[in-house]
């Protein structure tokens, strides 16, 4: 119906053309559809089509199963088959491109041999000619032209004109804009929420158990040995927000002071390490110092060597001090000669292994006045066992006299 409308058909079937020059090359095409003037003009064997609007599908030969919509939609489209163009001048350049969807004034319109893209919105993927792009939204992928594998959804989203030819990037929201290959983009100022409905920051997830933030890192767990130290780490506030912190001076935790040393943790520190409150730093020579005490079942000290120990009491050049010495030093200073006073204890407190073992020379001291006073008891019950029998030989001799001065009285 038209002037020219299917001149040359000669055994095609189940067409309609409608309009100026629609169909005027077709032979043997069938089951086509061509409403506007000049719509799949050059049509010759290809089925299954559908063009509507002036020039549209105005070059297809043999290209089969499409539907262009809109005035000089698909215009160069020779042989491409299974596209879809919706809108004025959509696919315009297409010519061998098939399984390509294109809506929107514009869309796709320099694509000549790209397949598999779907093109969505006024100028979309306008100058792509490649394949396998998503283009949704006005202007979206808009400089893309050999890139592939890429998605676009937002006005104005897509690469730069200095990158048009990314593989596998995605950008996402109005104007965002991806520069890299393999890359996901969100539009500025965009917040991502997983699990709730208003994030307050570029990330928030919401997993509903307390005290678990629902990231998982299957190559970072626990039981990883650290690549590095570092004195930097992630924390969180109180409404949950990571941030960057690090281990500084007066930090609670001085994990820097700290390293691994084998199977063992080991730190260097001069300062030493205190636990709970009172001090600010360790006594001159101590490396721990615990405000309230420590709890344990079972207590080792060892010496460096046997001079700090106590035997040497026991041996013969050994000057055990005279008691009375030792009577006149307590008088004088209230406590044992070689024992800290109590004022120095409270000031600089007692090595436990030589406390023990001063405690232990002070017990070894009286088991030598012991055996002292031993042997002097032995000397004396040995005197006063002499005593007595002198004094009971004196009292025989003493008997023996007077029986002898009686015996020589009796005789006068």
């Amino acid at each position: 119906m038209g002037v020219n409308a299917g001149k040359s058909n000669t055994s095609g079937a189940f067409n309609l053309f409608v309009g100026g020059n629609a169909g005027q090359a077709n032979t043997s095409g069938r089951e086509n559809l061509f409403f506007g003037a000049g719509s799949g003009y050059s049509n010759t064997t290809a089925r299954f089509n559908t063009f509507v609007g002036l020039n549209s599908g105005y070059t297809n030969t043999t290209g089969e199963n499409n539907v262009f919509f809109g005035q000089r939609a698909g215009f160069y489209n020779t042989s491409g088959s299974f596209n879809l163009f919706l809108g004025a001048a959509t696919g315009y350049a297409n010519t061998t491109g098939v399984y390509n969807t294109f809506v929107g004034n514009g869309a796709g319109y320099t694509n000549t041999t790209g397949n598999n893209n779907t093109l969505l919105g006024l100028n979309a993927g306008f100058k792509t000619t490649s394949s396998d792009n998503v283009s949704i939204g006005s202007n979206a992928g808009l400089e893309n032209t050999t890139g592939t594998q890429n998605t676009f959804i937002g006005t104005g989203a897509g690469v730069s004109a200095s990158n048009p030819g990314l593989q596998n990037a995605t950008a996402i929201g109005y104007g965002a804009q991806v520069s890299q290959s393999n890359s996901v983009i969100l539009g500025a100022g965009a917040n991502v929420g997983i699990g709730n409905t208003a994030p307050g920051n570029k990330l928030e997830i919401t997993q509903g158990t307390t005290g678990y933030s629902g990231l998982r890192l299957t190559n970072l767990t626990s039981s990883f040995v650290p690549a590095s130290a570092a004195s930097k780490f992630l924390t969180v506030n109180a409404s949950g927000d990571v941030y960057l912190a690090t281990y500084s001076a007066g930090a609670r935790v001085g994990a820097e002071l700290w390293s691994a040393s084998g199977l063992y943790l080991q730190n260097n520190s001069e300062g030493g390490v205190i636990i709970g409150s009172g001090i600010d730093k360790t006594p001159s020579d101590y490396n721990l110092f615990v405000s309230k005490g420590i709890l344990t079942e079972k207590v080792k000290v060892a010496i460096k060597n046997t001079d700090d120990w106590s035997d040497k009491v026991f041996a013969p050049t050994y000057q055990l001090q005279p008691l009375h010495e030792v009577a006149q030093f307590i008088k004088e200073n209230q406590h044992l000669p070689g024992i800290p006073s109590a004022i120095e204890v409270v000031e600089k407190g007692i090595d436990v292994a030589k406390m023990d073992a001063k405690l232990l020379e002070k017990i070894e001291e009286l088991t030598l006045y012991s055996i002292q006073l031993e042997k002097a008891n032995q000397m004396q019950q040995q005197q006063r066992q002499q005593d007595r029998q002198e004094l009971q030989a004196m009292k025989q001799k003493q008997a023996e006299l007077e029986q002898l001065l009686r015996q020589v009285l009796s005789r006068k």
